[in-house]
């Protein structure tokens, strides 16, 4: 039975299309569907049902599913232990979003480096359904990210942490002066920063404000969470931030919080990988790193 052949299998049942899945492998939908034939043939059941263009597993698949992704991890465990490298080597490839690489992930870098010297670590950023995509595609080792809450069973989730989102003014504007609620209403009639649209952290607002029939006109919207925070530091409008990057700034007064009672935020931080993704022992040290880091915030 080879590995490439059950490599295959994985990928079709996964996309559920042998078309698709040639092209994300690299190979003509012809050889996809003598892989399956073989792998059939030696297990001597069908694995899928082909009704038309339409793909999925048939029982057998369906049992065979959870062993050969078993199958895999074995096989990558097997070639780590022979490695004679005398400590982890290679390339971390970890997905997250701007904002926390900009407030989290560079500060874990100098940590990671001096357990793990031999090891590379490249950092690809990108919206919450693009760092999925990504882990889908195996594009990125794991991935770390704010969004509502998620979950797949062809996943796992060491990390899913509640993060506050926040409304921040700077001290002394017109906002924070009140030192009282802001009615959702009056505060659309304010001036305001924001990240761009569709960031998962700004989603709960833009819901808030579509329920309510209102908008909100931002002097600027911008993918930079630093560069929001600079903003509002120098009291050009207010805006709605995650803590992790706000939180530093409430500590040292450059930034104040203010409440807004219609606004209940439901995100949370999640750090994801593949259920059938060999965990090596630099993605694990990386992945505690993020974990301390959160725990001592």
């Amino acid at each position: 039975m080879e590995l490439r052949n059950i490599t295959t299998f994985l990928r079709v049942a996964e996309l559920q299309n042998f078309t698709h899945a040639a092209q994300e492998l690299g190979y003509s939908q012809s050889a996809v569907t003598v892989q399956i034939r073989q792998l059939e043939t030696e297990l001597g059941v069908p694995l899928f049902e082909r009704i038309g263009r339409s793909v999925s597993l048939t029982a057998p698949g369906q049992a065979f599913l959870q062993e050969a992704g078993e199958i895999i991890k074995a096989a990558e465990r097997a070639k780590d232990a022979v490695r004679t490298a005398p400590e982890p080597e290679g390339t971390l490839r970890v997905g997250t979003m701007e904002s926390l690489s900009a407030s989290v992930v560079w500060r874990l870098i100098t940590d990671f480096h001096r357990q793990f010297p031999q090891v590379n670590v490249v950092i690809r950023t990108s919206t919450a359904d693009g760092l999925l995509e990504m882990m889908r595609r195996n594009d990125v080792d794991f991935i770390y990210f704010v969004d509502e809450k998620q979950y797949s069973p062809d996943w796992e989730i060491p990390l899913c942490r509640p993060e506050d989102t926040v409304f921040v003014a700077a001290p002394g504007s017109a906002i924070t002066g009140r030192h009282e609620p802001i009615p959702l209403r009056e505060l659309t009639t304010y001036p305001c920063v924001l990240t761009e649209a569709g960031e998962s952290y700004r989603i709960p607002f833009e819901r808030l404000l579509a329920e309510h029939d209102l908008t909100v006109s931002p002097i600027l919207e911008i993918g930079s969470t630093e560069v929001v925070a600079r903003m509002v530091r120098e009291n050009i409008g207010y805006s709605v931030l995650p803590m992790y990057v706000a939180g530093e700034y409430l500590k040292s007064g450059e930034l104040v919080a203010f409440q807004v009672p219609e606004f209940h935020s439901n995100m949370y931080q999640h750090i994801i990988y593949h259920k059938n993704k060999w965990v090596t022992p630099q993605m694990k040290g990386f992945m505690q790193l993020i974990i301390d880091h959160i725990n001592q915030s």
